[in-house]
């Protein structure tokens, strides 16, 4: 067997192992981002800018056009185009800013919510269940892998 597609130490091939895993559920999650935009008639970048915008409501994060352009890695040209098409099929919504009246923050409507949980509802509770099976501290566990694995990513 070659060692890069089968290490002999065992060590690496157990850690190996896991970041296979990984990327099977990364592929598995990109093919239904992939079927729900060919449902709703959305482009892929389009559900990513929902995604990152759901996660920085979530954290509380003053979700700006210039945030999304980042954490997209995108232009703010193509970013601008990505949010008129997002507005333009009622998905998101811009606001003024609490904090700055002079600028605007993004939020995802609730109809778009409504449609996502429609769609990722069943996905997200079968992943949920799974997830409550696991003993708290192998949940922590696994947070600090998943936390790790991002940041080797970048």
């Amino acid at each position: 067997m070659r060692e890069g597609v089968m290490p002999t130490d065992p060590e690496r091939a157990a850690a190996l192992e896991l970041v296979h895993r990984l990327r099977e559920v990364a592929l598995k999650l990109e093919l239904a981002i992939g079927e729900f935009a060919r449902t709703t008639g959305l482009h892929g970048t389009d559900v990513r800018a929902l995604v990152r915008l759901l996660d920085a409501e979530r954290a509380g994060v003053d979700a700006t056009p210039s945030w999304l352009a980042q954490q997209l890695g995108m232009t703010s040209q193509a970013t601008t185009a990505v949010i008129h098409r997002l507005e333009t099929a009622g998905h998101v919504e811009r606001l003024r800013s609490r904090s700055d009246g002079r600028s605007t923050h993004l939020q995802v409507s609730d109809s778009a919510v409504e449609l996502g949980w429609h769609f990722f509802g069943p996905l997200l509770n079968r992943m949920t269940a799974g997830t409550t099976q696991l003993t708290p501290g192998e949940q922590i566990s696994i947070s600090r892998w998943l936390t790790a694995m991002a940041e080797a990513i970048g």
